[in-house]
């Protein structure tokens, strides 16, 4: 392998540009930096291993086993870290005056048709920061992680090519977005992250955030933009993104789902006009309530091909949308009276009998819990100053408050 990886490497040098003359033998001792990538399906066992110039130039992928660690999420996937080897090379070249250095073009997508690992769609281009290479690949790998993950657990893949937009500041983004769609926008659509297309942008507060590139993905690859129905697709992709990000599925029991039926009228959903978490606790209250996953997906599917949503709602849930609808105004009213009633007044009270949410998640109580306090920075958690302070502190603090 270290035979063919240097002659790749030297074939890599010498079309980088074009000698007419020669004059003399000169000996060049130089060494180039080789990026290498590996994954494997462990349903085929097959091993794929990826190669390029780390400055640019199209990705080689070669089939050979190699020593592959499990990736943590789960135990049926292995996966490489992006490794970048410094290459010595030596080789005696006639050559008369060298010419001028000729760059490298940009990187091609990252694998080619052709030579990607069957049933998966390409990823990625990144746009945007071509001087710092690390923060392209490392946006690039970690999409990469997702798509490989929902692969093999959910069989669920994207189709076409994705391009990553990214910038040191939100107005380059602004520029990678006109360079791409030749609109000029007035401001973000997101502060975090958004797409058009098949063109994913995301901030420079995100674009180190892997849940905002997993949602992203996640968004795309179900065509949540496609359905007809919004709060469907919403809800859709929320099941499978929560579904790689803990492990487990949502239910209507999650905090953040609770907090939406408190604080915005669940009639919201059928006028077009609920948060996306209410659109998300809506289509879990149908799955438990009346069908399975397997009805949910296989509706989604009617959805995308056409089919319309009270005959196909009806179809596989057995119940009409409109008793859906009914039904889920009804719980919902419920809920937030039973919430209501267990609500506290503040902080110290709530600390008096409830447990805050972990440390390391940042502390606090559902705001649910604790309506009249404000959510800060809009995460559905209250209070969350009790994240900084000790156990021992803490009681102190909520002893002292009854003094």
């Amino acid at each position: 392998m270290k035979a063919a990886v240097i002659a790749a490497l030297v074939a890599i040098i010498a079309i980088g540009g074009a000698f007419g003359a020669f004059a003399a033998t000169r000996t060049i001792e130089t060494s180039v930096d080789l990026e290498m990538e590996f994954w494997v399906d462990v349903n085929s066992s097959t091993a794929f291993v990826s190669t390029r110039q780390e400055d640019g130039g199209e990705w080689i992928t070669h089939d050979f086993h190699v020593e592959l660690s499990p990736y943590s999420p789960t135990s049926s996937l292995l996966v490489s870290e992006p490794v970048t080897l410094s290459v010595p090379v030596t080789f005696d070249l006639e050559v008369a005056d060298p010419p001028p250095l000729t760059p490298l073009p940009a990187a091609a997508p990252h694998l080619p048709p052709g030579e990607e690992p069957s049933g998966r769609g390409r990823c990625c281009r990144v746009r945007g920061m071509p001087d710092n290479r690390s923060a392209q690949r490392a946006i690039s790998a970690e999409m990469r992680k997702v798509i490989a993950f929902a692969r093999t657990n959910f069989g669920l893949t994207h189709e076409g090519s994705i391009t990553i937009n990214i910038s040191w500041t939100p107005g380059g983004l602004l520029v990678r977005y006109e360079d791409a769609f030749g609109e000029t926008l007035e401001e973000l659509p997101d502060e975090c992250s958004f797409q058009r297309g098949t063109h994913f942008f995301f901030a420079p507060q995100c674009r180190e955030n892997p849940d905002a590139i997993a949602r992203e993905w996640f968004t795309y690859a179900v065509k949540a933009h496609y359905v007809s129905v919004r709060w469907l697709g919403v809800a859709t992709a929320e099941y499978y993104y929560t579904l790689y990000r803990t492990g487990k599925p949502p239910t209507v029991r999650d905090d953040r789902y609770r907090s939406a039926i408190f604080h915005q009228e669940a009639t919201a959903l059928r006028q077009g006009r609920g948060h996306d978490d209410l659109m998300t606790a809506a289509a879990l209250f149908a799955l438990e309530r009346y069908g399975t996953e397997e009805s949910w997906l296989a509706l989604y599917e009617d959805l995308l091909d056409g089919a319309e949503i009270h005959t196909a709602f009806e179809e596989w849930f057995g119940v009409s949308l409109l008793r859906f609808y009914q039904d889920f105004e009804a719980w919902a009213a419920r809920e937030r009276t039973n919430m209501l009633a267990l609500a506290y007044g503040s902080c110290g009270e709530a600390a008096r009998y409830l447990s805050p949410r972990a440390f390391d998640d940042g502390g606090g109580f559902p705001d649910f819990r604790v309506p009249l306090e404000y959510d800060d920075d809009g995460d559905g958690y209250v209070c969350e100053e009790y994240a900084r302070l000790q156990e021992e502190e803490l009681l102190c603090i909520v002893a002292g408050e009854g003094d």
